[in-house]
């Protein structure tokens, strides 16, 4: 018989599990629905594993990146990183909600962590794949921005020669004082856009997670059949299909769209952006802001593309009826599956403070304290 646990500490709990469990039942195990034996430690070993290596040090590295990118005041591209940071936190804290569902293949916790846990988990999910995009529009926006700097400056000697070869031309007399005159040009970059803001984008996203999440979090709850599934329950057919839609086209149709455009622009101007040197009036890194969009949207194609698609349409498809998560496959690869999706929140920090590491990026972030050696003469003087 199955038992409405309080909270997933106490199904992780040891001492739980000994009260709620004899010493019979727990060497044969539960039954899944396709009949295979899963035991409940197994399932305890694996929780703790998973929230140790995983959700433990996939905190602590997205930390670690965002305290090295706020002590360092780096601004433009690394800002997304920063919200990015944030909400892969948030993820791996509530990814243990979903295993537990998995697990049980039932909603065995009271029905408000069931609100908690889809509305958490939208608002993740949209907020995280609209950053990319911004960050992805940034980065395009950047290069252009560097290109077009470039061209201007490189075309300004040539519209002076074009100048001189015009007067001679015109018979003008130039004399010798003016020849032997240097010309000076100065530009004054505080009048000229050098830089791209992304203070709006930021806010805009977070607007857009908020929004679409909302409905999440007022209409789920758990069904009241034998299934018990946790779901997003509405009290007409009308209000079933209009948060279906909200979440469909914002969740995943748009952002699929973007991400894939976006993409293919990022990569083709990266190849292009090869040919031409970087501005130094430009602020950021283009080449290492293009090299990080293209990373992160690759890696969420690949990690989450399969959960939006593979599970979260089906659900929202399949109304009225309610299905189970990844319902059209094994329980098991549906379990991989959805910890293939949370680890993308361990692996982007880690890859990204490398990338921040290797030389050839030029990115002048530290991510470790270290203390400042001062010279033998500074010291002595100090002392003294």
């Amino acid at each position: 018989m199955e038992q409405d646990y309080e909270s997933i500490e106490d199904y992780l709990s040891n001492e739980f599990y000994d009260t709620m469990c004899s010493s019979a039942e727990c060497q044969d195990g539960i039954a899944a629905d396709d009949g295979a034996q899963i035991r409940p430690m197994k399932q305890i070993m694996f929780l703790y594993g998973y929230n140790v290596l995983i959700v433990g040090i996939g905190i602590v590295l997205n930390i670690v990146l965002m305290k090295g990118i706020l002590g360092a005041k780096a601004s433009g591209a690394f800002l997304f990183l920063v919200q990015i940071a944030i909400v892969d936190v948030l993820t791996l804290l509530i990814s243990n909600w979903e295993l537990h569902y998995l697990f049980q293949h039932a909603w065995t916790l009271p029905p408000v962590h069931c609100s908690l846990y889809r509305g958490f988990d939208s608002f993740t999910s949209v907020a995280t794949v609209y950053f990319i995009v911004g960050l992805n529009f940034h980065a395009i926006a950047t290069y252009n921005l560097a290109v077009d700097i470039a061209k201007s400056t490189l075309a300004t000697p040539e519209q002076e020669c074009m100048e001189d070869s015009v007067t001679e031309e015109n018979g003008y007399e130039v004399t010798t004082d003016a020849i032997s005159q240097k010309r000076s040009l100065t530009i004054d970059y505080r009048y000229r856009k050098t830089r791209i803001s992304v203070l709006f984008p930021i806010l805009l996203v977070w607007f857009i997670a908020v929004s679409e999440s909302l409905p999440v979090f007022l209409f789920s709850d758990v069904n009241v059949d034998q299934t018990k599934q946790c779901a997003i329950l509405t009290n007409t057919s009308i209000n079933n299909f209009a948060v279906n839609l909200l979440v469909i086209g914002i969740r995943i149709a748009i952002p699929t769209v973007a991400l894939v455009i976006t993409t293919i622009q990022l990569v083709i101007k990266f190849h292009n952006g090869k040919h031409f040197p970087h501005p130094d009036e430009v602020d950021e890194n283009v080449a290492f802001a293009l090299k990080l969009s293209i990373f992160l949207s690759v890696s969420y194609l690949v990690f989450a593309m399969q959960r939006l698609y593979g599970s979260l349409l089906l659900e929202l498809l399949s109304v009225p009826l309610i299905v189970s998560k990844y319902a059209l496959i094994n329980s098991t690869i549906g379990l991989i599956l959805s910890v293939f999706y949370y680890s993308i929140s361990f692996i982007r920090p880690l890859v990204t403070i490398i990338m921040c590491k290797q030389k050839h990026n030029h990115v002048d972030i530290n991510f470790i304290c270290r203390k400042k050696v001062l010279p033998a003469r500074e010291a002595k003087e100090i002392l003294l």
